[in-house]
């Protein structure tokens, strides 16, 4: 007598299944995740509009933020916000990266340690610069910055650090991903994308909504590429 077995009929909505029973939790920090991207860029955005000094350099820059300190603070206190939401998913992504790709996802997790406990509150140099423009005068601002070059070696020790996690953090996680097989070459693109249009139009209105338009693709792969997926401990 010959038995016929009747394959188990595909359950096409595993993943999502499998993402509805996980704890409550968890799912809460997915969907930071996800978002993470996105609001770095709406925060962006927001402070480049605050800036009442975009585009500018040196001296003229001191000026306008030694007269504008009201402005120059929601510029600096969003932005601050925006380098701690943009450099996270380097860090919160590590646990989602197994077998190829778990290497490069370890190197962006360290390089989004520097990035973070760096690049945000360096931002608080605009606060410092602005009281001293107003106390002593916009020249001061460039003394105060060329006696710490000449003479002390400290702050741009934290500084460059912070700025290679902060520049490379997001671009490393997202290869770490491809490499991995969870999301398509588009993805690490459209970061490379946002970050050269940051970096190139000086943190232009122009250059961050590139940003917004770059990051939300990536959202959209983040969130297809931890769809169901269960994060290692």
């Amino acid at each position: 007598m010959t038995t016929v077995t009747t394959p188990a009929p595909t359950d096409t909505h595993a993943p999502a299944a499998l993402a509805a029973r996980q704890p409550f939790g968890l799912r809460i920090r997915r969907y930071l995740l996800v978002a993470s991207p996105v609001i770095a860029a709406a925060l962006a955005i927001a402070g480049t509009v605050a800036d009442p000094g975009t585009g500018t350099t040196g001296e003229e820059m001191n000026r306008i933020y030694t007269n504008n300190p009201d402005p120059l603070q929601w510029k600096s206190f969003l932005f601050h916000w925006s380098y701690a939401f943009w450099i996270a998913p380097a860090l919160l992504l590590a646990p989602y990266v197994r077998g190829r790709g778990r290497w490069l996802a370890n190197v962006a997790a360290v390089l989004g340690f520097t990035g973070m406990t760096t690049m945000p509150g360096m931002l608080t140099i605009d606060y410092v610069d602005s009281a001293i423009g107003q106390i002593y005068g916009v020249a001061a601002i460039g003394e105060f910055h060329a006696f710490i070059d000449d003479s002390m070696w400290g702050l741009p020790a934290m500084l460059v650090p912070g700025l290679v996690g902060f520049a490379l953090s997001l671009p490393v996680v997202s290869l770490a991903l491809w490499r991995a097989g969870l999301v398509r070459w588009w993805a690490p693109a459209a970061v490379v994308a946002g970050i050269v249009a940051y970096v190139g139009s000086m943190a232009a209105v122009w250059g961050t909504c590139v940003v917004l338009v770059s990051f939300t693709v990536f959202a959209v792969a983040l969130e297809r590429a931890t769809r169901g997926r269960v994060p290692s401990v």
